[in-house]
């Protein structure tokens, strides 16, 4: 997680707000982006096995997510020029789960996941825990 910042409680609170409103568009799809450059006990396909869970199932885990999920913000070294990823942590049967992803396209309501596997290492950063809105 190099390179990472903290996003404003008020943007993260944005962020998710705009996700769930495009997740909730019957037309929106989320790009799930494949990792090969890592342990395949690191892989979407391995992780999502595990929890029997299917790709589909990914859209709805993203509507879940909660601010007090929230790690940090990093940018998109592949294309500068785009938005920066957030990125959330949640537990499924005691681990836990990276989950990187952006906002794509508004227009044309897609999300990129670049990441939703078992976290390589313990993630104890969570700025805005306990600060849920009320």
């Amino acid at each position: 997680m190099a390179e990472g910042y903290q996003a404003t409680k008020g943007n993260v609170e944005i962020f998710l707000k705009e996700l769930k409103e495009i997740l909730e568009n019957p037309k929106s799809k989320v790009n799930i982006i494949p990792r090969e450059d890592k342990p395949i006990e690191y892989s979407t396909d391995y992780c999502l096995t595990d929890l029997g869970m299917n790709k589909e199932d990914i859209k709805e885990e993203l509507k879940k997510l909660k601010l007090d999920e929230y790690v940090e913000c990093c940018p998109d070294k592949r294309n500068l020029k785009s938005r920066d990823y957030y990125i959330f942590c949640k537990i499924y049967n005691q681990k836990q789960v990276y989950i990187k992803i952006k906002i794509q396209s508004y227009d044309n309501k897609i999300i990129l996941c670049m990441s939703f596997h078992y976290a390589e290492y313990e993630i104890t950063k969570f700025p805005y825990k306990g600060k849920e809105v009320e």
